[in-house]
């Protein structure tokens, strides 16, 4: 009988676990504080973010999408401008969304065999790197039973149980679950592949006694004007609890203990021991921190034909900038072996995307974006970051739509703008808002033209 032996503690760095909540402030400078406030924002805006939808789904009982931890809070419809949880979402797949908790034990994930239609289980750890997937690329088309570990798991699995054991570096993980869907008149197809996901505790699934339950957390409310402030720092020092961080990371985690961010189980921050002085250069420093997010953010990546092609996203290594511009634009992005993910701005001049005029986006006849999966082209509001409420509700426009019509050559053209074109042109139409608008390019499953880049979109032309 072969054993997997999980021993807790993965390799961290641990250093900072033992500074003293009692850090000496005294010697803080409105120039340190600043800079500290820059950094640790950027470095902790996207694991906050990350805490803001946990806080929805998971924590906050009245939130209309609330499921609790371990339980799948399942979308039957499309994602539409009602949803305002997550930024820049999918109206491609259907989501099944939970966060686990695995301080007490491991959990075991059951998937049905998925067929011809597309699925995945993106699995998120707190700092919003995608390390593991589940589905149709990764594990295939006949579902399975994966048993997913959290860091302080200390027992023993039998390998044979299960065909993937996944080690995850955090104590809570984002279960990010797309089943592809066509249209609303698919829902009840999709609904069957939702039905059959198993969430189970690893004592239940064995038969065995439930281990003791971890201690009750008190969680902080989520207050979106209040992580625009110093208490953005008072989230960051709770989250810091549920996280193994990486080995390189010694060095801003030295910097926020100077303001007693400390994380390990010891809550340090304390807003009321500064004077004015360090508060308001603390807070400057925030302010600084999310200009450079929003700006980077509003620009990911290199610019071609007015799309921008961002780099690989999903695992993002100590570049805490591009993560957490990552994560304001848009939340639990794929790796880009499973999507990739062009964005427009602005069109073939380089002029900003504004639904005062309208547009083509024209595909030569047999330069359709060449996946395994399936693309989309989905419109959103540059303000909100949501989709766009519209009159005929269409959110999102591409391979699966039943109403495209192609021209006489075989090219595709889109109508890119916010009153309808027309009878003839409104089943290839892409409504959007009066202001300013982006679209965003999804290619699920791209085929190696395109993660290699020798694949490019064409431009959106301006007609009017």
């Amino acid at each position: 009988m072969t054993l997997l032996r999980l021993t807790a503690g993965l390799v961290a760095c641990t250093a900072f676990l033992f500074a003293s909540p009692g850090l000496a402030r005294a010697d803080l400078t409105p120039d340190e504080a600043r800079e500290i406030g820059r950094e640790g924002y950027i470095f902790g805006y996207a694991m906050v973010e990350n805490y803001k939808t946990m806080f929805g789904f998971s924590i906050f009982e009245q939130s209309p999408v609330y499921s609790g931890f371990n339980t799948y809070q399942h979308n039957r419809e499309p994602y539409d401008p009602d949803f305002t949880l997550v930024v820049t979402p999918n109206n491609d797949t259907l989501y099944s969304t939970t966060f686990a908790d695995l301080r007490t034990e491991p959990l075991v994930i059951t998937v049905p065999p998925t067929g011809d239609r597309y699925f995945s289980i993106q699995l998120v750890d707190f700092q919003t790197d995608n390390f593991a997937y589940i589905g149709t690329r990764e594990t295939g088309r006949d579902g399975g039973v994966f048993v997913l570990v959290g860091p302080n798991f200390k027992g023993s699995l039998k390998s044979g149980d299960f065909d993937r054991v996944i080690v995850a570096p955090s104590q809570f993980v984002a279960l990010a679950t797309r089943t592809a869907i066509n249209g609303t008149e698919d829902a009840s197809g999709a609904a069957g592949v939702q039905d059959g996901l198993r969430l189970t505790p690893l004592s239940d699934f064995l038969g065995k006694t439930e281990p003791v339950p971890a201690p009750a957390i008190n969680f902080l409310a989520f207050d979106p004007k209040a992580v625009e402030t110093i208490a953005f720092f008072d989230y960051l020092d709770m989250i810091l609890d549920w996280h193994t961080p990486r080995l390189d990371e010694g060095g801003i985690l030295g910097k926020l203990q100077r303001i007693g961010v400390l994380g390990g189980g010891v809550d340090g921050f304390e807003a009321d021991l500064f004077d004015a002085e360090i508060k308001a250069a603390l807070q400057e420093g925030i302010d600084a921190g999310r200009a450079e997010i929003e700006t980077l953010g509003n620009q990911l990546g290199e610019r071609i034909n007015g799309w921008e092609y961002t780099p690989p996203m999903g695992n993002f290594g100590t570049d805490y900038l591009f993560r957490s511009a990552v994560a304001y634009k848009f939340l639990y992005t794929h790796s880009p072996e499973e999507a990739l993910y062009p964005i427009a701005n602005v069109d073939a001049d380089g002029a900003l995307l504004d639904g005062a005029s309208q547009y083509v986006l024209r595909f030569e006849p047999g330069q359709l974006p060449p996946v395994d999966g399936f693309w989309s082209l989905t419109m959103y509001d540059s303000g909100t970051r949501l989709l766009v409420r519209n009159e005929i509700n269409r959110y999102s426009i591409g391979d699966r739509t039943a109403s495209l019509r192609l021209d006489s050559d075989g090219a595709l053209e889109f109508y890119i703008q916010n009153e309808s074109p027309g009878p003839e042109k409104e089943g290839n139409w892409l409504p959007a808002p009066e202001g300013r608008f982006y679209v965003i390019l999804r290619a699920y499953v791209p085929q190696a033209a395109m993660l290699a880049n020798e694949y490019r979109l064409p431009a959106i032309q301006r007609t009017k």
